[in-house]
């Protein structure tokens, strides 16, 4: 089940429903000589996997690499357009206020980090035209479901609500972050072992070095959780507490959001 390796479940499909739209068609965006090393990699590691294959699709979307903490950098495809015309899909996510509080009364807390989420769920056939992305390198299209999709929240969050489901009580889930909480030592392994068997037999890979296993307390949507308590980071506090005078409706809208988020 812990593997760096994205899985690939057969318990749920995405489909890019754009009804009778004709072919979304966007250029490359001109990038770096490093940023082109960097899309060659992602690309040719892509194809390895099986994620990716070359495309003949007459819809084109064009690539952004996104940076991400620890110097690692995200491959993320600019979809804008097409999401403009995908029709919605209006599952529902979670209340991240509820998540805190149920974490906040566990003496045992652990978090799995599904291995590349989305990639895990497959595309369907049809759908597969429509997530084209073009580069300098080639047209190319996946086989799973790519970032950046106006729907993909929506079809991870069912798949993962459905692998819990009967399971509250002990585990909860936003997108690929699943948590398990409990009262005792002996309680949180039985737990963890329902969660695991779940995971496993849905086809899906957990990233071993993004997962927190048996903690008493631990940090999770910003706030510090467990035995009892839901503290805000004090970082977080002093960012609001030094915040500048805006001076802007942007920087007021900024703000509220943060002192909201909080409150």
């Amino acid at each position: 089940m812990f593997s760096a390796i994205p899985g690939l479940t057969e318990r749920a499909y995405h489909s890019i429903e754009t009804d009778n739209a004709h072919p979304i068609k966007v250029q490359p965006y001109r990038v770096s000589p490093q940023a082109k090393t960097a899309i060659e990699r992602e690309i040719q590691d892509m194809l390895l996997m099986g994620v990716i294959r070359p495309s003949g699709s007459a819809w084109t979307s064009p690539v952004v690499l996104v940076p991400k903490p620890h110097g690692e950098i995200s491959f993320c495809v600019d979809y804008r357009k097409l999401n403009a015309i995908t029709r919605p899909d209006n599952y529902p996510m979670p209340r991240t206020d509820e998540i805190l509080e149920k974490l906040g009364r566990a003496q045992f807390i652990s978090t799995l980090d599904l291995t590349k989420g989305y990639w895990q769920v497959p595309l369907d056939e049809s759908s597969k035209e429509r997530s084209a992305f073009t580069t300098h390198v080639g047209l190319y299209e996946f086989n799973v479901l790519p970032f950046g999709l106006w729907n993909a929240p929506a079809t991870f969050q069912r798949l993962i609500d459905g692998l819990l489901v009967g399971l509250g009580e002990y585990a909860v889930t936003y997108l690929d972050d699943v948590a398990i909480f409990s009262d005792s030592w002996a309680e949180h392994l039985e737990h963890l072992q329902k969660v695991f068997e779940r995971i496993r037999a849905a086809g899906l890979t957990v990233k071993a070095k993004k997962c927190q296993i048996g903690l008493n307390r631990m940090t999770y949507f910003g706030h510090q959780v467990g035995q009892g308590t839901i503290n805000p980071l004090q970082t977080k506090v002093d960012a609001i507490q030094k915040w500048p005078v805006p001076k802007s409706k942007k920087q007021i809208q900024s703000f509220l959001g943060l002192a909201g988020y909080y409150r």
